[in-house]
């Protein structure tokens, strides 16, 4: 590819009448899903997401916690995530598809290209930031004025709430995956330790498109908004239908029926 660009260079100058590597195919790259190898099974993130309730006894473990929840429900780049404040967050009334309203809430993020956009944010979520707010004597709602600039991970020191950053946020986040680890088998072991804070935005897009064995996944729109694609096509590389699936699906397909 170096040598075809570089004489079709010299062509457009004039140096060379014709390019001799035009008719040169390129070797096919071998396609694989977005975030391969860097996203964790359902049964991994179950068992982390478990693990974590222990570390709710003291107020540096729920934040990291907290983080890596947010950042798995979410599917938020880093830098969003610790961008976040409870200013962003607003609550709104929807319908239901068997026409019963419920409320939720949606987070608004500004991401690459200063592009904003709206994630759900799951109710449980926030419930659990209001209470670590009101543990800190904080208005517990995270709607109150007084809260606007409160960053949704932040740290309380003292009673005064500062951001934490996003290489704070990252180091944290590593020290609990070591520590989970430590408790689990040993490929799930080896597949956290080797795990970043955007393995949980690449297990994000995976999960929510491909759903439970036996359930059903997220529309691929709404999974492209969460993550902030600009194609559609790129988070389309998250779908792994599995060989066994595609198969099944495709047996007896054009034959003849008796």
């Amino acid at each position: 590819m170096i040598l075809r660009s570089l004489f079709a260079f010299l062509v457009s100058q004039n140096y060379l009448l014709g390019n001799a590597f035009a008719g040169v195919a390129l070797p096919r790259e071998q396609a694989r899903p977005l975030g391969s190898k860097r996203t964790l099974t359902f049964g991994q993130w179950d068992a982390l997401e478990e693990r974590l309730d222990g570390f709710s006894s003291e107020p540096l473990g729920r934040r990291r916690a907290r983080a890596i929840r947010w950042l798995y429900a979410t599917g938020l780049r880093l830098a969003e995530m610790a961008g976040a404040h409870c200013g962003d967050l607003q609550q709104v009334d929807y319908r239901l598809p068997d026409g019963k309203e419920d409320s939720g809430w949606m987070l608004s993020v500004v991401g690459k290209g200063d592009k904003l956009r709206q994630v759900p944010v799951p109710t449980r979520l926030v419930d659990e930031l209001q209470d670590e707010l009101d543990r800190n004597g904080l208005e517990a709602d995270v709607r109150h004025e007084s809260n606007r600039e409160v960053a949704i991970l932040t740290r309380f020191e003292s009673g005064v709430a500062t951001p934490w950053s996003a290489s704070g946020l990252a180091k944290g986040i590593k020290e609990v995956l070591e520590r989970c680890a430590s408790t689990m088998d040993i490929e799930d072991a080896k597949q956290l330790r080797k795990a970043s804070t955007h393995w949980f935005r690449h297990t994000h897009g995976s999960h929510a498109l491909n759903g439970r064995p036996g359930g059903t996944g997220v529309p691929i729109q709404v999974v492209q908004n969460n993550l902030g694609h600009a194609s559609i096509g790129t988070t389309s590389g998250y779908l792994t239908t599995e060989r066994d699936a595609r198969l099944a699906a495709m047996k007896g397909f054009g034959e003849k029926h008796r």
